[in-house]
This record gives C-alpha cells, structure tokens and sequence, in this order.
C-alpha cells in the first residue's frame, strides 16, 4: 500500500482523538492567541489554524458554518470572526508564527510556541495616583473593621430573670 495523497501526522492518535485534540488546540489559539505544545502538534494545528483565518476573514454565513465544524464554541467563533478575520484582511497568508524552543524536561519531546503574527494589543489596566490609591485603601480597612466590629449583646441576666417569674 502506498501513501501517495495521505497528507497529516497520525500523531500516535486514532481519527477521532486527533481530530478532538487539532480542535481544541485551534480553540485554544483563537483564545489565547498563543500556545505552547510539541512542534508535531503544533505543525498539524497551524495547518488548521490558517484555513479557520483565512474562513475568517470572508465573514459571511457559509464561511461561519464552514468554520464552526472545527471551532464548536460560540464565543470563540465570534472573537474568530469580529476581531481576528478583520485584523488580518489585508495578509494574504501566514497569519501564525512557529517558534522552536527548548525540548520538554520529562520526555525531551520538542517543543514550540505557536502564536499569531499580528497580536493584540492587551493594554494594562491604568494606574490610579498614589493620593486615590490611599484614600480607597482607607476606605476599605474601615469598612473591613466595621464589619468586623459586633454590636453589644443584650445580658443574659434579663433573660434568666424573666425565667424565673414564669415559674
């Protein structure tokens, strides 16, 4: 038997294993827009990962339909096909980069990041002046301690009195 036209890596899977695993590995890359796996994993997701990009990027029904038999998630699909697609519009191709790294300390499987070439631009989270800072740290220690703070219990002896007159 010949392999002439059997195109992929088995990846020591079954079909259904290896389909599973490209699948999330795809997912993953849309969310995180970076991942780390072994270099034949990542080989076999890019291949995926491009033609999902590329769907994208058309942005209509079909193309949608198209790309949800691999990426099942619907928020995935949508960050997929409102911020990724456009963000590559105008690239012909070539939208995620392989970078090999160091082998994996247990196995000393290769190892490689996959990423996108065009991230986004995750912007931190603005520093508020010192003066703010101080006063709404202030704020919460004193609300801390005020709920921590018990009202006074009423005394017992009231209860006990009120006890003894019943008999």
């Amino acid at each position: 038997m010949s392999r002439h036209a059997n195109t992929g890596r088995k990846l020591s899977r079954n079909s259904s294993h290896r389909k599973a695993l490209l699948d999330n590995l795809v997912r993953a890359i849309i969310i995180e827009e970076s991942i780390r796996t072994t270099t034949p994993k990542a080989k076999e997701a890019r291949r995926l990962v491009e033609r999902v990009i590329t769907k994208a990027k058309a942005n209509t029904l079909a193309a949608r339909r198209i790309v949800h038999r691999t990426v099942r998630d619907q928020a995935v699909l949508a960050k997929l096909f409102e911020v990724i697609g456009p963000r590559f519009k105008d690239r012909p191709g070539g939208y995620t980069r392989l970078v090999h790294t160091e082998n994996r300390m247990g196995d000393n499987a290769p190892m490689a990041i996959l990423e996108l070439v065009e991230k986004s631009e995750k912007t931190e989270p603005e520093k508020k002046p010192a003066a703010e800072e101080k006063k709404a740290e202030a704020k919460k220690t004193e609300a801390a301690a005020g709920a921590t703070e018990k009202k006074p219990a009423k005394p017992k002896k009231a209860k006990k009195e009120a006890g003894e007159k019943k008999e």
